[in-house]
């Protein structure tokens, strides 16, 4: 039966059990990590799963577990590493011997080396930080790295910086990443997430989807990469600045955010989700759902809302073979699986809701 690991701010990472024709969630094992685990990413090359401890001081720590996906249980790999402070995001290069971080509270991104079992490289660890501001004066008083992804030709990292509303864009051929000019975006939208769609049946082009947390929307661009025409890389703008909030979110006035997203299996929709007031709080939050035109952009006059029955949907992830989708929600201390419907994947339903999982902020599906 399927496996996944969530991790959040009450210090745990678990090991769940799915099993969709029981319709049930079950927790297996649970491991303690100080210091706020807040995101997760497995390793595509090895059973190795990392860990970001968010709140370590004064430098970010990594923990790297092995894991059996057949036996449910996580086992420490080696030594931590140190990274910029804040570290909550994490991205692995192609042969995946090199890892990169997003250092939230240190503006930054580190880049530590991996050996052949998966575990750090003791000393190799490398931190840029960054310089930058937005106008939010209590948000962007400085950079604010959200999240890191390498592009799917595994020569460019792209790291978006919430407190400097920018995308910053790195050369990563040699392993080290090498500054290249940052795409500057909207001030105050605050960039958290992307998702990368590289070329597949409906596209041939290389699309990126940014959702931006303060403006609760997403911005669609076409990759455009070094060529005889072009000779920097760009990204060209397809759609700027679609909300993503439910109709009904001006019934409760305050600071919404913008959190995760993906692309359905086919990728003829996006899912979406956003995050109500936490000082006036929502009954619940909602996953947006939008139909994506030929073309890449979202349709949003036909987006649909989902009621997620529970607040803080802080990411989102699909399973491998596409048909189930996995929500924790941080806010109500709950996970919760809903089933894609084959063929009409603006549909969801769910399968399974576990409660009593510590502020889950981050759910991977083992393979």
């Amino acid at each position: 039966m399927p496996r996944l690991i969530t991790s959040g701010y009450g210090g745990d990472v678990d090991v769940l059990q799915f099993d969709a024709s029981a319709r049930s969630l079950t927790k297996e094992s649970t491991t303690t990590v100080p210091d706020a685990p807040t995101w997760s990413t497995l390793s595509h090359t090895r059973p190795v799963v990392y860990v970001g401890a968010e709140f370590a001081e004064p430098d970010g720590l990594l923990h790297a577990f092995s894991y059996d996906a057949q036996g449910g249980k996580l086992n420490p790999l080696g030594d931590t590493a140190k990274v910029g402070a804040g570290p909550v995001h994490i991205a692995l290069s192609p042969d995946g011997r090199r890892l990169y971080t997003a250092n939230y509270s240190g503006g930054s991104v580190s880049t530590v080396e991996l050996d052949a079992e998966g575990k750090f490289v003791a000393g190799s660890e490398q931190t840029q930080a960054f310089k930058g501001t937005g106008p939010n004066k209590e948000r962007q008083e400085a950079p604010h790295v959200h999240g890191v992804y390498v592009d799917p030709t595994g020569k460019y990292l792209l790291a978006a910086d919430l407190g400097s509303d920018v995308l910053r864009v790195f050369d990563i051929s040699s392993g080290i990443p090498s500054s290249l000019p940052s795409i500057t975006l909207p001030p105050g939208n605050g960039p958290r997430h992307l998702f990368i769609s590289p070329p597949r049946a409906r596209s041939d082009r290389t699309l990126i989807y940014l959702i931006e947390e303060m403006g609760n929307t997403i911005a669609v661009f076409e990759v455009e990469y070094p060529s005889d025409k072009q000779a920097a890389f760009n990204l060209k703008k397809i759609q700027r600045e679609v909300s993503v909030l439910p109709p009904d979110a001006k019934d409760t006035p305050g600071a919404w955010t913008a959190a995760e997203l993906c692309l359905s299996p086919s990728g003829a929709f996006l899912y979406a989700t956003n995050r109500c007031p936490v000082d006036n709080p929502a009954p619940y939050d909602t996953l947006t759902i939008f139909p994506v035109s030929a073309s890449g952009a979202l349709v949003r006059p036909e987006a649909k809302f989902l009621n997620l029955e529970g607040r803080g949907p802080r990411h989102i992830a699909l399973s491998k073979d596409g048909r189930h989708l996995v929500v924790p929600l941080e806010r109500t201390s709950e996970v919760v699986v809903y089933e894609v419907a084959q063929g009409r994947e603006d549909e969801l339903t769910e399968v399974a809701r576990l409660k009593g999982v510590n502020q889950p902020t981050c759910a991977v599906w083992l393979p």
